[in-house]
């Protein structure tokens, strides 16, 4: 059985482990469709696989089942030849008279043809093959029984029955739906990337309807997570949603201002977060000061050696960031995200050094010097963190 799996741009790899976890031995071979590494597209042979296992896989936006597979050059003249050898003897496995059709083509590359034009040769090829077997095949472009796809990358030409007749990034448990949510695929991805260790607490201080940590609850069991928000609303929904899925029980809800916290230092060991892009804020020191009133945050709450991941399109404003508050980059990668590129940071919490007392910037201290008094530093003078 051989799979193209859609999915975000940018996350291949993390599908080809998702798929590498699931089905085990069974994976003859998983790679990168495409002639580029970000293609959002990972083709997949198996040796067997249902229907509902690959319906199931979490970072998957689609799954094809593969019917033929040829080669194509720019003109129109060599699309048309790809696709009248493609063996449609294999489409009578999943056709039958009452079946109906839709098509939809995937074009990448440089051609003298568009998306449209491949649909329409496709829909001739496939009406003059069926016809030759029985009635002329009714087509349903809004909701057909069958879907069929032509996936065209640079020079190769695949066609595929989909089994997945909506996006598998729909998810079951959204009743509440946040109006900038994160997509589901990506959520999902950002927990896997992060890895964190059995027992351990992730927080996200800007949740919204709670997507991030409700896939990292379906994911983990072994979990326990953090939902913060300053909307009220925003929370209930996320608390409804985690209900939902049945994984309210992993999940704390607070209603706070992240950028005032009142959690206490070193309260989790991770953090994954979709912050506001800021594309609707103006100025832009109105988004500066968000991300450094967050990063704030994150440097009190995470633990010494605590990472968290974040997705943002302020790339040059996280890095500045990072290095202000004692993070280090560990990785960063570009997806697609709703049409926009983005990146995705994995951070790492350094462990900052105490200063010498001597050193220490502080009114009182320089105060108890002149009296010539000697005292034990407190917890503020020894670089600790501050008292709540």
């Amino acid at each position: 059985m051989i799979v193209l799996l859609t999915t975000v741009p940018g996350i291949e790899d993390v599908v080809i482990d998702e798929v590498m976890e699931r089905f085990g031995d069974k994976v003859v071979h998983a790679e990168v469709f495409g002639k580029s590494s970000v293609t959002g597209k990972v083709l997949v042979n198996l040796s067997d696989a249902t229907y509902g296992e690959l319906r199931s896989l979490r970072t998957v936006e689609h799954a094809i089942l593969i019917i033929g597979e040829g080669f194509v050059d720019k003109d129109l003249e060599s699309l048309r030849r790809c696709i009248w050898k493609l063996n449609m003897n294999n489409l009578l496995n999943y056709y039958t008279p009452n079946t109906s059709l839709g098509i939809e083509a995937d074009r990448s590359g440089d051609h003298d043809f568009k998306s449209p034009d491949a649909a329409a040769l496709l829909g001739e090829r496939i009406t003059e093959f069926l016809s030759q077997l029985g009635p002329k095949p009714i087509f349903n472009l809004d909701n057909a029984d069958l879907v069929l796809r032509l996936v065209i990358d640079h020079d190769r030409c695949i066609l595929g029955a989909s089994i997945t007749r909506k996006p598998l990034k729909n998810r079951s448990y959204r009743v509440f739906n946040h109006p900038a949510a994160i997509n589901p695929i990506l959520a999902n991805a950002m927990i896997r990337m992060l890895n964190p260790k059995p027992f351990t607490r992730i927080c996200d201080i800007t949740c919204g309807s709670g997507t991030i940590l409700i896939e990292g609850a379906l994911y983990r069991r072994d979990l326990t997570f953090l939902c913060v928000d300053i909307d009220y609303g925003y929370v209930k929904g996320a608390t409804l949603n985690a209900r939902e899925a049945g994984v309210d029980s992993l999940i704390d809800f607070v209603v706070m201002d992240s950028r005032k916290p009142a959690i206490k230092n070193d309260a989790c060991d991770h953090a994954a977060f979709n912050p506001p892009f800021g594309i609707r804020i103006e100025p832009i020191e109105g988004v500066t000061a968000l991300y450094d009133s967050l990063f704030r945050t994150l440097r009190d709450l995470l633990r010494d050696g605590s990472s968290f991941i974040i997705i943002t399109i302020r790339k040059s404003l996280v890095k500045r960031l990072a290095n202000d508050y004692g993070f280090r980059i560990i990785n960063e990668r570009v997806v697609n995200q709703g049409g926009i590129w983005s990146s995705i940071f994995l951070l790492l919490r350094i462990k900052a050094d105490p200063l010498p007392f001597w050193e220490v910037s502080s009114p009182s201290l320089h105060w108890l010097l002149r009296l010539g008094s000697w005292v034990c530093p407190g917890p503020a003078l020894r670089g600790f963190p501050r008292w709540p």
